[in-house]
C-alpha cells in the first residue's frame, strides 16, 4: 500500500486535494492504535499524522495547550507534568493525541474528568477535498460557530484529517488510591451513584477497583464512604494504573467491545459474562468476545436498550445501524464530498454494518 507522511498542514491539504481529484481512497493513521474500531474498508493510501508533532503552544498558567495532531500521548503527559498537569486522556502512550479523539475514546477516569470531547476547545482539520478548517476557539467562553471539532471526535477520519487541536488541561491530583474489593457491578453502581466524587468505579468478574483522587483529607473520607458500601478492601500503591489492566493490555484471544448504554442497563446486560470490565456510572464497559456467537448475543443485548457495542479490537467492526442516516449522509458529502476519507469505515446510511476487520486511527 502506498503511504503519505506530511510534515505540514500544507502538505495535508495538497494530498487529500489530488486524491479527490484522483479518486485516491485514503486511511489515516495515527499511532495504530485504533486500527480494528469501524469498519472494513478497502483503501489505496495510508496518510500517516506522525510528524505532525509539534507543540504549537503551551501556556500553564491558562492551563491550555496546542498541539499537532500526530503528537504522542505519552510525550504529551511528559511535558504537562513538569508542570504538575495533565489531559486525562489514558490513552497508551504511544497512541497519538489526533487518534484518541478521532476514536472517541473514553478515559476510566470520567466521572471526575469528564467527556474527552469537552477538552478539546480548538481544532485544526482538513477536509476530504483539501480545505484547512479551524474550528471553536482557545478562549474556553467561546460559542460562536458550529462545533465541528465536537463532530470530528469519535469520526474515525471519516470526515477529515486532524492536524492541530487546542486541548484544556487540568492540575494532576494531589494523591491517588485504588482501591479493590469484593462485589459485582450493581455495588459498583451503586458506589458510583452514592459518593459522586469518586473518580472511577470498575466492577469486574473478579470484584471491584475503585479510583479516588484528590487532597489526602478528601481520599482519606471517600475511602471511608466506599468502605462503608462495599466491605471489606484493600489499597493499591499510589502509582497503580487504573484500570490495573487496561483493555489493550488484555490477553490476546478475540475481540473486545465498548459497550455504552444507559448507565441503569449495565448490569442485565452482563449478566452471565466473565469478562468484562465495566465502568459504572457511565454506562461504559469493555466486553472480551471469543466468537462471532458471543459477539452477535452481546450485541442483541445492548441494541435492546439502545445502545451500541463496536469492536475496538478485532474483528467485529462497529455492529448496529446508523442513526439519522439522512443527517450522516449530508455530512459526508459537505466534508468529504468525493468520498476517499475511509469509505464504509463509519456505519453506512441505510445499511447495517458488516462484521469483520480493519482500519486505521
Amino acid at each position: 500500500m502506498d503511504l503519505i507522511h506530511p510534515r505540514t498542514v500544507v502538505d495535508v491539504a495538497e494530498a487529500l486535494g489530488t486524491a479527490s481529484q484522483d479518486g485516491i481512497s485514503v486511511l489515516v493513521v495515527g499511532g495504530r492504535r485504533h486500527l480494528d474500531k469501524g469498519n472494513p474498508t478497502d483503501v489505496d493510501v495510508e496518510l500517516w499524522t506522525t510528524q505532525l508533532d509539534q507543540v504549537v503552544a503551551y501556556e500553564p498558567d491558562e492551563m491550555l495547550v496546542v498541539v499537532q495532531s500526530g503528537m504522542r500521548c505519552g510525550a504529551l503527559a511528559e511535558l504537562l507534568a513538569q508542570h504538575r498537569q495533565e489531559w486525562p486522556a489514558d490513552a497508551p502512550a504511544d497512541a497519538t493525541v489526533g487518534g484518541v479523539i478521532a476514536s472517541g475514546s473514553t478515559s476510566a477516569r470520567r466521572l471526575r474528568v469528564g467527556a474527552l470531547r469537552d477538552t478539546v476547545v480548538e481544532m485544526q482539520l482538513v477536509t476530504g477535498d483539501g480545505r484547512v478548517v479551524t474550528s471553536g476557539a482557545r478562549t474556553v467562553k467561546n460559542v460562536t460557530g458550529y462545533d465541528v471539532h465536537r463532530l470530528m471526535t469519535g469520526s474515525l477520519g471519516t470526515l477529515g484529517v486532524i492536524t492541530q487541536v487546542a486541548l484544556k488541561v487540568r492540575p494532576m491530583p494531589e494523591r491517588r488510591r485504588t482501591l479493590v474489593a469484593v462485589g459485582d457491578v450493581a455495588l459498583a453502581t451503586t458506589i458510583a451513584a452514592e459518593v459522586p466524587l469518586v473518580a472511577g468505579v470498575l466492577g469486574t468478574h473478579e470484584g471491584l477497583e475503585v479510583r479516588l483522587e484528590g487532597w489526602p483529607d478528601e481520599i482519606d473520607e471517600l475511602a471511608s464512604a466506599v468502605t462503608r458500601l462495599a466491605g471489606d478492601t484493600v489499597a493499591l500503591d499510589e502509582d497503580s494504573s487504573f484500570p490495573r489492566i487496561p483493555w489493550w493490555l488484555w490477553p490476546d484471544g478475540g475481540t473486545v467491545l465498548e459497550v455504552a448504554v444507559v448507565p441503569s442497563s449495565l448490569p442485565g446486560i452482563l449478566a452471565g459474562s466473565t469478562n468484562y470490565a465495566a465502568l459504572a456510572g457511565v454506562g461504559i464497559a469493555w466486553v472480551g468476545a471469543a466468537s462471532l456467537g458471543e459477539i452477535v448475543a452481546v450485541r442483541r443485548r445492548v441494541e435492546g436498550t439502545g445502545g451500541v457495542a463496536p469492536a475496538i479490537r478485532g474483528p467485529g467492526g462497529l455492529g448496529g445501524t446508523l442513526p439519522v442516516p439522512d443527517v450522516h449522509r449530508r455530512l459526508k458529502a459537505s466534508f468529504d464530498p468525493a468520498n476517499v476519507l475511509a469509505p464504509g469505515r463509519a456505519w453506512t446510511p441505510g445499511t447495517a454494518a458488516p462484521r469483520a476487520p480493519t482500519s486505521g486511527g
